[in-house]
């Protein structure tokens, strides 16, 4: 009888043993001293413990089953394609065992505590062909996605270990260094291994927008620099082209008095005292007017007619001739600049060499109007013309005078240095039948 009742309460009891012996366990139930990081003889990280899972050497497992046997923890592990069976047997809180079934290797309690930010020494870019990684403090940048930082640790400042987490998923990662430079590894880039950016790599924005902004500075200082010295240049060009107009409109000066002395000369032979008189106050004033124009480039329009006007009153002293000068209403003649004594030559070159030789009504027209946006100048004379001139003997008579060869050397350097498009033409109206005469068109800008 007592036999029986020994077997039946040992039957009874005997799950409630076994039970006791292999108890399962929730992930928050782990031992509290096998929590955090354990590092080999080699003092590389071979196993992280957490309540969310567990790094093996370079694995990442999420927790399947815990089973706790005496000292021994048996845990079955998962990730996205293995099963991995292993057992940590702790000997005390800085020491344990770990088997993974082919080995058992013997751990240390890493002297080190994780950090909630990551080193400086593996901030900044990796790459891996045309893929790049960023980190920053607590934070991976891959590919769009950003991945927060649960757990990291560091050895001996050099190597490190950090776990990541995105939509409730874990991705441990870790560097290291070899012949070829320094490595990132991370589970969710499949493993590859990012190289860690060079010194070039890494200011090489920096370099391009110092080199672009150097070379923008110095384009732009190179383009002032030759816009000054084209302006130099110009300057200089204008200012020997001004000395040449000036050394041209000192040589038409006593060209041009010489003319008109020779009219009050011609007063002076007849005796007639008193209209020399008169005509050399007026040629006072005509070389007053001459001289003071001699020294610039533009003078209104209505100081050149002035004096057109007094050379040819002091010409009338010698032959008689009738002379009209129109000005087109659209101008306006105090406003409106021309090159000083650009029309003289002309004016008096239809009268010495064609008007003085005819015979008969003598007539000068002088016209001003606007064409094309320029100043045009017809003097029109019903003098001998240009053919009748040439075939004379005497070379004096030729229509290309010293005064006429003067401006139009004046207008070319005019040109050159305003950047206009002055000129003249010199047309022979005589027709055969009895109408003689030349016109003179003188086309000028409006503007300088």
């Amino acid at each position: 009888m007592k036999l029986k009742s020994i077997f039946f309460l040992s039957v009874l009891f005997l799950p409630i043993v076994l039970f006791g012996q292999n108890l399962s366990l929730l992930p928050s139930q782990l031992p509290e001293h096998i929590l955090g990081s354990w590092v080999d003889e080699k003092n590389d990280i071979a196993l992280i413990v957490t309540q969310e899972y567990i790094v093996i050497k370079t694995e990442l497992y999420y927790y399947n089953e815990i089973v706790k046997e005496d000292e021994i923890i048996n845990l079955t592990c998962i990730d996205d394609f293995n099963v991995k069976y292993v057992s940590i047997k702790g000997i005390d809180s800085t020491n344990i065992y770990l088997d993974e079934g082919y080995k058992i290797t013997k751990l240390f309690k890493a002297q080190v505590n994780s950090t909630s930010k990551l080193p400086k020494s593996i901030m900044g870019k990796w790459y891996a062909s045309k893929n790049e990684i960023k980190i920053i403090e607590d934070e991976v940048l891959f590919l769009d996605d950003s991945y927060k930082l649960d757990y990291a640790i560091s050895i001996n400042n050099t190597k490190h270990y950090f776990v990541l987490y995105k939509g409730g998923e874990y991705y441990f990662s870790f560097n290291y260094f070899n012949e070829d430079g320094h490595f990132l590894r991370t589970s969710f880039s499949k493993d590859i291994p990012f190289k860690k950016e060079s010194f070039f790599q890494k200011y090489f924005t920096g370099f391009i927008s110092i080199i672009i902004i150097s070379l923008f500075f110095t384009g732009y200082y190179l383009f002032k620099w030759k816009i000054a010295l084209t302006k130099k240049k110009e300057v200089a060009k204008r200012m020997f082209i001004e000395m040449q107009l000036k050394s041209i409109r000192s040589q038409m000066n006593p060209h041009f008095l010489f003319n008109a002395l020779g009219a009050i000369q011609n007063l002076i032979n007849k005796g007639d005292s008193a209209n020399a008189n008169h005509y050399l106050t007026e040629f006072s004033q005509l070389m007053r007017l001459t001289l003071d124009k001699s020294e610039k480039g533009l003078v209104p329009l209505f100081d050149e007619i002035e004096s057109i006007k007094k050379y040819l009153e002091l010409e009338k002293l010698r032959f008689t001739f009738h002379y009209l000068i129109k000005v087109a209403p659209e101008i306006d003649i105090h406003l409106t600049e021309v090159p000083a004594m650009l029309i003289q030559p002309f004016v008096e070159n239809a009268i010495i060499h064609g008007l003085n030789e005819k015979k008969g009504e003598k007539n000068l027209d002088i016209e001003f109007k606007i064409k094309e946006d320029n100043l045009l100048c017809l003097i029109t004379d019903n003098g001998i013309g240009i053919k009748t001139t040439e075939t004379k003997k005497d070379t004096g008579f030729n229509r290309e005078k010293y005064g006429l060869k003067l401006a139009k050397n004046r207008i070319d350097l005019i040109n050159e240095s305003y950047k206009t498009n002055a000129k003249v033409e010199i047309t022979d109206i005589s027709d055969g039948k009895g109408r003689t005469g030349t016109t003179v068109e003188v086309l000028m800008p409006l503007r300088y």
